[in-house]
């Protein structure tokens, strides 16, 4: 192992024993812009926007200046019978902007807690009404973060399965799997019947669901699986139908990700609680909401003496500094007008993504606004995966370094999540990256 002051007390997220063993992390001293720089000052292109954060670049200088007048001012208020004058500012431009009849914010930490919350909420709105509901629906393939409340409503088995059981059970659909249609429709035909298996689970145990969750076009950490609007409205449509809340889980694809402000915004559907973290504050700090519908906070509408009080909290709630910046990122996402002036940056995206085509080992292409993915096969005509031991996607992901390129596979699924700020040039070196780095691996197969 690389000897380095405190490395040996590190403990890595998703990265097994021997992985850290044998490919050390990247020390990053400093980032602007796109780009990070190591300890020894070597450039990477922040292909995945670390992890999905980023939305203006490292080190934007309107954010962080925004940190540095919050901090003269105070770092932190406990959100129990006080708040800051900052997070009151965030409340109303978060508000400003937010899906009409999405009225009630409840602040968080992160993405996993911001869905926790929203699963308290169900339950106990079920509760206050005497109902017994206690189920939830979720899409196979989701992810809704690691916490064990988040985690029970996910279906990937590489993170949810060891903790299975203990988990309470729930309930899945189809996934929205376009390239592998379970349902073995074609995407630009379907009537979404992937959805069918969800009107089943809600035509017999609808009455028991507390609420149905969903990441709303794209289905994130199982490999970008991007899914047409039919899909969504549908979800809506048989929610609404069977009277079961709706979640929309936005915290990757909410603010400008997917070409809509809001990626609900694709259905022209606006659901019952949305979940927001990452872009939030643009990767400078911790923040999550939780929205509700007017009609379901009133639910919770009472004294002290009834059970209608919400007992949830989390001791950053609403933290000031995580609001400034929060704040700042809202005020850049006006000032550029984002989504909107970002069509031609993420058409020249697009079209840079589908000369992948000519690659035989690339089997489907997914571009949606700033989010793009190729899923890699073995075999082209029998859509064939490699094999887990093969480890195509990650030793691309390492080749990726020598050309200047960060990148981090999900499975088979090489992807990226573009900074707002990106150059088309720059966008052309990322993927020129990629593509030798695919060759090199290619090549190296075929010589061993």
């Amino acid at each position: 192992m690389r000897s380095m002051e405190g490395y040996d007390n590190l403990w890595m997220p998703f990265t097994s024993y021997q992985d850290f063993i044998d490919y050390p992390p990247l020390v990053i001293k400093n980032g602007e812009g796109i780009y990070l720089y190591d300890k020894d000052g070597n450039k990477y292109i922040d292909g995945i926007g670390s992890w999905w954060v980023s939305i203006f670049g490292h080190n934007n200088k309107y954010i962080k200046d925004a940190i540095k007048k919050q901090l003269d001012d105070l770092e932190h208020v406990h959100m129990a019978g006080c708040i800051s004058t900052t997070t009151l500012e965030l409340s109303r431009k978060l508000g400003a902007i937010l899906p009409t009849g999405l009225d009630r914010i409840f602040y968080s930490d992160n993405g996993s807690t911001s869905v926790e919350v929203a699963m308290k909420i169900a339950l106990q709105y079920h509760y206050i009404r005497s109902e017994n509901r206690t189920k939830f629906v979720s899409l196979d393939g989701g992810y809704h973060g690691d916490t064990l409340g988040a985690a029970s409503v996910g279906a990937i088995p590489v993170y949810h399965s060891v903790f299975q059981e203990t988990f309470k059970k729930h309930l899945y659909t189809d996934a929205p799997y376009c390239y592998r249609c379970p349902v073995g429709k074609d995407a630009s035909t379907c009537n979404a019947e992937c959805m069918d298996s969800l009107e089943t689970i809600l035509k017999e145990q609808g009455d028991e669901i507390a609420a149905c969750l969903f990441e709303p076009m794209v289905q994130g950490a199982v490999g970008m699986r991007v899914y047409p609007s039919k899909v969504l409205k549908r979800i809506f449509s048989l929610c609404r139908r069977y009277d079961v809340l709706t979640i929309a889980d936005e915290v990757a694809m909410g603010l400008g990700r997917t070409g809509k402000l809001f990626a609900c915004d694709h259905a022209e559907h606006v659901p019952d609680m949305m979940c927001l973290s990452k872009g939030l504050t643009a990767g400078f700090l911790p923040l999550s909401a939780t929205i509700v519908k007017e009609s379901i906070y009133k639910e919770f509408c009472s004294d002290y003496r009834s059970e209608r009080t919400f007992q949830h909290g989390h001791t950053f709630t609403g933290n000031p500094v995580a609001s400034a910046a929060s704040v700042a990122t809202l005020d850049l996402i006006a000032q550029y007008d984002i989504p909107r002036s970002l069509e031609k940056i993420t058409g020249y995206f697009h079209k840079e993504m589908m000369k992948f085509s000519d690659l035989e080992c690339v089997g489907d292409i997914r571009v949606l606004g700033t989010v793009g993915a190729l899923e890699i096969v073995k075999d082209r005509k029998t859509k064939e995966k490699h094999a887990p031991e093969e480890r195509f996607t990650f030793k691309v992901a390492r080749k990726a370094l020598n050309h200047g390129l960060i990148i981090r596979p999900l499975g088979n699924v090489l992807y990226f999540m573009l900074p707002y700020n990106i150059t088309e040039e720059q966008i052309f070196t990322m993927l020129s990256g990629t593509r030798k780095s695919i060759k090199e691996v290619l090549d190296d197969s075929c010589n061993s």
